[in-house]
């Protein structure tokens, strides 16, 4: 159809008539939209990164290769990381079990559920119902309130001790 219609488009504008005007107006339209600058969205993966940044250090630790350490010292850091990044989950996030079962009972899965809730591992044959033991219960973000950037690119600004 793309063809096609780029071909009576074409015949169109050949001659001065009410559509080539139309297609005219439609492609400088087209043309100005990526001269502009695009905007900037502040994404809530950026908001939630600035966040466990802020809070735990998150990046700082991920960035850092650990292979030079013990696990003592890995250990300790991680305790301070996990700490700050549930602080950030709790604070901007309300989040709950997938299903409310406890993890290594037998659960049975219906027929039509949703297969981004509930992932079957395992030998999977047939038909629904499914009935197999619950490996992780699984996570559904219900609310966020996570906090607005001041950039859109600036996770968490450099950090200078003036002495």
């Amino acid at each position: 159809m793309g063809l096609k219609l780029a071909f009576k488009a074409f015949f169109k504008c050949l001659k001065k008539s009410p559509e080539s005007e139309k297609i005219a107006q439609i492609l400088a339209a087209d043309s100005t939209k990526q001269l502009e600058a695009p905007k900037v969205k502040h994404s809530s993966s950026a908001q939630l990164l600035a966040a466990f940044q802020k809070e735990g250090r998150f990046i700082d630790f991920l960035q850092e290769d650990l292979s030079g350490f013990g696990d003592a010292q890995v250990g300790s850091v991680s305790r301070g990381v996990q700490e700050g990044c549930r602080k950030v989950l709790q604070q901007y996030l309300t989040l709950a079990p997938v299903l409310k079962d406890k993890e290594g009972e037998t659960v049975t899965v219906e027929a039509g559920f949703d297969a981004h809730e509930i992932s079957l591992v395992g030998k999977v044959e047939g038909e629904p119902p499914f009935t197999g033991q619950l490996r992780h219960h699984g996570w559904i973000l219900e609310k966020d309130t996570l906090p607005e950037l001041g950039s859109a690119k600036v996770l968490l600004p450099a950090e200078v001790e003036l002495t």
